[in-house]
């Protein structure tokens, strides 16, 4: 299984990318589905609203050439470039290698303790001696310490082509359907002694470490937020 990760640069027209949304629910997942790239999450970027992160699945290296193929040559791959750059000025690729531990989509789909308002990215620069040591300390120490807060790791991948090399580490986590409930992960996370000890411990391994926060309002994205969240926030937008 392979992953690709899209930062794209939305022009927000006063809605914040819902006119990207629509048209890539209508003109564009039907036709890439088809061949092999599936959703797994499309979110609006915490504070700075025009930026907006996408991830999808491949089973391997042939469907990704076949999707180069496809998205260079189709004719109709033409028209949505031209379709959408009215809405986007950007975007940044990753290929992405899942860690074994690293869920998918066909597990996120089926367990709702993935569908949540609010996740958490992370971005490890890692120096290339110390990726191993470090997912295993995610695995086996991060990942336990993480639910005892209130927070599930939704994904864990290393780059392998794209943007950047393989010794960097991309972690996507759950945190809340609130700003309450962030807040109280938040705290329990920060309080936490071992935390402390963990982050002095890989921070060692680290030389630069980013963080973003990712909002699931996009109703066709599997990962989101519950129905009864998305549609309380229609009902407030509608007033």
């Amino acid at each position: 299984m392979l992953y690709i990760q899209e930062n794209l640069t939305v022009i927000p027209h006063g809605g914040f990318g819902g006119e990207l949304h629509e048209i890539m629910r209508k003109d564009y997942l039907p036709d890439v589905e088809q061949k092999g790239m599936r959703l797994v999450g499309l979110f609006m970027v915490g504070i700075r609203y025009n930026e907006h992160f996408a991830l999808w699945e491949v089973d391997d290296w042939a469907t990704l050439d076949r999707l180069q193929e496809y998205h260079e040559n189709d004719p109709w791959m033409e028209i949505w470039r031209l379709e959408s750059v009215h809405y986007r000025t950007d975007w940044v690729r990753r290929i992405l290698a899942p860690v074994p531990f690293s869920p998918t989509l066909a597990e996120i789909t089926q367990d709702d303790k993935y569908r949540v308002m609010m996740y958490l990215y992370s971005l490890s620069r890692v120096l290339p001696d110390k990726v191993d040591a470090y997912l295993d300390s995610i695995e086996t120490e991060m990942i336990p310490m993480a639910k005892g807060w209130g927070r599930d790791l939704v994904g864990c991948y290393r780059t392998v082509a794209g943007h950047a090399d393989s010794n960097e580490v991309i972690e996507i986590w759950t945190s809340g359907n609130s700003n309450t409930e962030y807040g109280t992960i938040r705290e329990a996370a920060l309080n936490d002694p071992a935390l402390k000890r963990w982050e002095a411990k890989v921070g060692e391994w680290r030389s630069r470490v980013t963080y973003r926060m990712l909002y699931g309002v996009v109703d066709f994205s599997p990962l989101r937020g519950k129905d009864e969240y998305l549609q309380a926030m229609d009902i407030m937008k509608a007033r």
